[in-house]
């Protein structure tokens, strides 16, 4: 069983939208602890599922060009690789205990021109609502209304970027610019809440190459870096470490959405209406495959630093759950659209100030009971 032991007054509270643990805990430790590996072992693909590696043996998909299980470009090599390679910078400059000067020349790495933050500013978490017609600013491209002040405020969760996503980092960095608390939290919540836009943004360019069939080749490059099959940074980098089987999913169901882009080439299929019923259910599927996937390896993610909380203290102990109080809650929005009354023991840790042993490990056994298998 996992316990905390150390000085009572040590708080390790925070929350998903921007508050920090207290910097002035020292002695908190929390008891070694092996939770184990996950069973993956019962895992396997639906049968409804783009296989690329195993097409040759059929799968309910037509052949296409990434069934060797490679990712071939429909366009040029997309931009959005030098955002992976951006947030690879950053965490770099900010590793161990960086200075004020680490956090402005990471910050700048960050804000650069069409960089990163450029999009995590106006980057929408599809899982939620789209915003409706009505408040839509004509003069703004309807992939762009999260731009629009009045709707961030109006739809947070849709906008996540600009809502949820940027105020952490840009409060983060300017903490660590002018010194204020401990550096090591800061560079944590820098690293949670980048990992979440990278996150949703693999399903969302996945989604837009609907309309725009560039944005296959940008969920491709947001999840690996612009790396192939066994390589990646950035996310591609954190999963694989974690779960080859999960990393490889995600793979299938980025590629999945590029074969169909294949199949149904936007000059004769330009919106969804235009696909016949086949190419829709083949689309729905593929969605819902990379969906899975995503929230499979995003699970493991938060699974780990659970099981990493084990033996930490002192600032390694606050840094380690800063970045759970930030990338938990988006696995616990999840989980709660699967099944409420399951999920609960995740929100329970998420808003502890500080963990007890069974908050921990029911957390754990939450995740591995709704989030078995991709």
């Amino acid at each position: 069983m996992l316990a905390l032991t150390g000085c009572a007054d040590d708080d390790v509270g925070g929350n998903e939208t921007g508050d920090s643990p207290d910097p002035t805990g020292g002695g908190e430790c929390t008891e070694m602890i092996d939770i184990g590996p996950a069973d993956e072992s019962a895992c396997a693909p639906a049968a409804s599922d783009y296989q690329p590696q195993a097409n040759a043996e059929g799968d309910p998909w037509p052949a296409c060009a990434p069934d060797d299980g490679s990712y071939p470009l429909i366009a040029d090599t997309p931009s959005s690789i030098a955002r992976v390679e951006a947030f690879e910078e950053v965490m770099t400059l900010l590793a161990g205990t960086p200075d004020s000067t680490a956090f402005t020349e990471a910050r700048a790495a960050y804000s650069v021109d069409e960089g990163l933050e450029s999009r995590v500013v106006r980057r929408e978490d599809l899982h939620y609502p789209e915003i409706p017609e009505a408040d839509w600013d004509p003069g703004v491209d309807p992939d762009k209304q999260c731009s629009v002040e009045a709707n961030v405020t109006k739809y947070p969760e849709r906008c996540a970027g600009p809502a949820r996503i940027g105020p952490i980092v840009t409060e983060a960095f300017a903490a660590g610019q002018t010194g204020e608390g401990v550096p090591e939290i800061h560079t944590a919540r820098i690293e949670a809440a980048l990992l979440w836009f990278l996150h949703l943004s693999v399903y969302k360019e996945a989604n837009t190459c609907l309309l725009t069939e560039k944005d296959c080749d940008s969920s491709w490059a947001y999840y690996t870096g612009g790396f192939d099959r066994n390589g990646g940074i950035g996310l591609a980098e954190e999963i694989r470490r974690l779960t080859e089987m999960g990393h490889n999913r995600i793979w299938d169901g980025f590629a999945a959405a590029r074969c169909w882009r294949e199949l149904y080439p936007i000059e004769d299929y330009p919106t969804y209406d235009d696909v016949p019923a086949e190419g829709q259910m083949l689309l729905d599927n593929a969605y819902a495959q990379l969906d899975t996937a995503l929230w499979y390896g995003w699970s493991r993610v938060i699974r780990e630093r659970i099981e990493r909380q084990g033996g930490l203290c002192g600032v390694e102990s606050e840094a380690n759950i800063a970045f759970l109080k930030i990338a938990g809650p988006v696995l616990s929005e999840q989980a709660e659209r699967m099944d409420p009354a399951a999920a609960a023991p995740l929100a329970d840790l998420w808003a502890a100030d500080a963990p007890t042993a069974d908050q921990l490990q029911a957390a754990v056994d939450t995740i591995d009971a709704m989030f078995g298998c991709p």
